[in-house]
C-alpha cells in the first residue's frame, strides 16, 4: 500500500471586494489517497478523499498503465465511486486485476477528479512568473555544446529531467546519433484523459553553438518550456501535453528530424507544435528590427505594419506555414485575449517554407515536412539580436523578461485551449506487479511540516520493511536542496531538517533501494 498526502498552500488573493474573492469556482482537490494491490484476491483497491469548495458533483476517472505512465490504456472492470456524478467526500474504487496477474509490468494508476466547470485560463496565464524564469535562465546560460561545453550541457539535461519527473511527467530520452557522438532528446509527457492519442507539443533546443553562452539562443526557449511544463502539468487535460528539449539543433535540426522520423509512437497524432526559437530579445529602438531578404515581397502587409512602427523589435513573430494557419490563429487570438500587451506579427509562409529559408531555421521545419501543424515563435534571431551566435549572447541586461514571460503566457493559453484543460485535479502512483511468491515490499509514509515554528519536516512511517531510507528534498525546479539517509526500524516519526527554506511547495523523494515514492509537501 502506498499512502500519499497532497498538501496545498493557502491561497491569498488580494481583491477589491468579497465578491471578487469568491467569484471563481475552485477546482476539486484529491487528498489522502491509498492504493493497495491484492494479487491473491486479484483486486486493486483505491481509497481517496476528494473535496470541492462549492460541493459540485464530480466526474471521477481511474486509469491504469502497464508502462509506468507512458500511457493509461489498460482496461479492467471497475466498481465503486467513479463516473458522474460522484459527491465529494471519502470514496473507494475496486478494480478486478485478474487479467494483469501474469504480467511483469511497471504498473501505475491515475485518478482524475473533474467538476465540469469552466477553466479560468486567465488565472493560469497570470501565474507565469518572470522571476522564476530569470532564475532558470541564469542557470541555463553557458556554452552547451557537445565538445566545448559538454559538462554544462549535461547539467542542463539533468535540470530538465528533474523538472519533468518532479512534476509528474512521464520522462524518456531519445538517442540522437551524429558521427561518433550521441545526443539526447529529452521528453516529458502528460497523457490526456479522454483523447491521449492527440498530442500538443511545446519544444525548444537546449544546445548552443561552440562559442556562445546561448542566453537568448536558446536558453530563453528552454526556460519557456520549463515554465509551461511546471504550470500545465498540475492539471489534467483531455489531450496529451508533451514538452521536448531537442538536442543538436545547431548542427542542422538533427534532434527534431530524428524525433519526427522515429520518435512519435504509433497511433499518436501530433495535433500542434509550439516551437520556441529565441524569445527573449526585445527593443523599442527605431530600426532595431531588420528583415530577411525577400520579406517585403512575401509579406507586404506585415512590412507596412513594421514600417509604421519604425521597424522596432518589440514583437514576437508567429511563423506558420500553409497547413498551420489554424494554429497560428489560435496563438494570435490567445495573445490578444489573455496577453494584450504582447505584440504579435503573424506570418503565413507558403507551402513548407522553401521559398523563405530563413523561416525554416528551427525545429518546427521537420514537422512542416511531415504535414503537422507547427509554429516557430521567435524574436527574430540575427535580424534583431546582434549578439546572435557570439560570446556576447548573455543574460545581463540584454533580455527582456516581461516580453519573454508574455510569450510564454500566450503559449500556455494556446496549449490549454488546444489540449482542452480540465477544471480538476489528478494524482498518480505505481503499484507492484504480481511477483509470484509475495508482493514486493513497500513503505507506508506521510510527510508534513513540523509546525510550531520548527524548521523541520516530519516523516510519519507506519510500516517499512527496509532498515534505511534515503530522503531527498527538491524544489519545483528540480534542484536538490537536502538529502539524508534515515534509519527506519519499522515505524515511527522521523524528522528532517529544512533550515532557511521559504514557504512553498516542495517535493520529497523517498528511495528504499527497490522503489521510489514522491510526495508533495507544503512548508508554511
Amino acid at each position: 500500500m502506498i499512502t500519499m498526502k497532497k498538501i496545498f498552500p493557502a491561497l491569498i488573493l488580494l481583491c477589491s471586494s468579497l465578491t471578487a474573492l469568491t467569484a471563481q469556482n475552485q477546482a476539486p482537490v484529491i487528498e489522502n489517497w491509498q492504493v493497495a494491490a491484492d494479487w491473491t484476491a486479484q483486486t486493486l483497491v483505491v481509497n481517496y478523499e476528494v473535496s470541492d469548495a462549492e460541493n459540485d458533483p464530480l466526474e471521477i476517472t481511474l486509469q491504469l498503465s502497464d508502462n509506468n505512465g507512458r500511457n493509461y490504456a489498460v482496461s479492467v472492470p471497475m466498481t465503486g465511486d467513479l463516473g458522474f456524478p460522484v459527491a465529494p467526500g471519502s470514496r473507494s474504487i475496486t478494480c478486478d486485476i485478474s487479467s494483469l496477474a501474469n504480467l511483469a509490468a511497471a504498473f501505475k494508476v491515475r485518478l482524475v477528479a473533474d467538476d465540469r466547470q469552466p477553466f479560468d485560463i486567465q488565472a493560469l496565464v497570470d501565474e507565469v512568473d518572470s522571476v522564476r524564469m530569470r532564475a532558470n535562465l541564469e542557470f541555463i546560460q553557458g556554452i552547451r555544446h557537445r565538445s566545448t561545453g559538454a559538462a554544462h550541457l549535461g547539467d542542463v539535461r539533468d535540470s530538465l529531467r528533474n523538472l519533468f519527473v518532479n512534476n509528474g511527467l512521464y520522462y524518456e530520452t531519445q538517442d540522437v546519433p551524429l558521427g561518433n557522438y550521441t545526443g539526447k532528446n529529452l521528453i516529458g509527457s502528460h497523457p490526456g484523459v479522454t483523447a491521449a492519442e492527440q498530442v500538443v507539443v511545446n519544444d525548444a533546443h537546449y544546445d548552443s553553438v561552440n562559442n556562445a553562452p546561448g542566453a537568448d539562443d536558446n536558453g530563453s526557449g528552454v526556460t519557456g518550456v520549463m515554465e509551461g511544463a511546471y504550470l500545465l502539468s498540475r492539471y489534467p487535460c483531455k489531450k496529451t501535453l508533451r514538452f521536448i528539449g531537442f538536442d543538436l539543433e545547431e548542427d542542422g535540426l538533427v534532434g527534431s528530424i530524428r524525433y519526427v522520423l522515429s520518435g512519435i509512437p504509433a497511433g499518436e497524432n501530433i495535433a500542434g507544435v509550439f516551437n520556441y526559437e529565441m524569445i527573449g530579445y526585445w527593443s523599442d529602438e527605431p530600426n532595431s528590427q531588420e528583415l530577411p531578404p525577400g520579406f517585403p515581397l512575401l509579406f507586404p502587409v506585415q512590412t507596412q505594419i513594421l514600417a509604421a512602427n519604425q521597424y522596432r523589435g518589440d514583437f514576437i513573430t508567429n511563423v506558420g506555414n500553409t497547413a498551420s494557419q489554424q494554429l497560428a490563429l489560435l496563438f494570435s487570438n490567445s495573445a490578444q485575449q489573455y496577453v494584450p500587451d504582447l505584440k504579435v506579427i503573424t506570418l503565413d509562409v507558403p507551402g513548407n517554407g522553401q521559398i523563405a529559408p530563413d523561416l525554416r531555421r528551427s525545429d518546427h521545419a521537420p514537422f512542416w515536412e511531415a504535414g503537422k501543424q507547427a509554429l516557430m515563435l521567435t524574436d527574430g534571431a540575427n535580424f534583431r539580436n546582434e549578439c546572435y551566435h557570439t560570446p556576447a549572447d548573455t543574460l545581463d541586461e540584454k533580455l527582456n523578461f516581461t516580453f519573454m514571460s508574455n510569450v510564454v503566457k500566450a503559449t500556455v493559453a494556446s496549449m490549454a485551449e488546444m489540449a482542452e484543460i480540465i477544471h480538476g485535479d489528478w494524482a498518480a502512483t505505481s503499484f507492484a506487479a504480481n511477483v509470484g511468491v509475495a508482493q514486493a515490499p513497500v513503505c507506508r509514509i506521510n510527510a508534513y511540516p513540523a509546525g510550531g515554528g520548527n524548521q523541520e519536516m516530519v516523516l510519519e512511517v507506519s510500516s517499512c520493511p527496509f532498515p534505511t531510507l534515503r530522503a531527498e528534498l527538491y524544489d519545483l525546479k528540480g534542484s536538490l536542496l537536502r538529502a539524508e539517509t534515515l534509519d527506519i526500524p519499522g515505524a515511527g516519526l522521523y524528522r528532517m531538517a529544512t533550515p532557511s527554506l521559504p514557504a512553498g511547495i516542495y517535493l520529497l523523494k523517498i528511495n528504499t533501494g527497490t522503489e521510489t515514492q514522491t510526495l508533495k509537501v507544503a512548508l508554511r
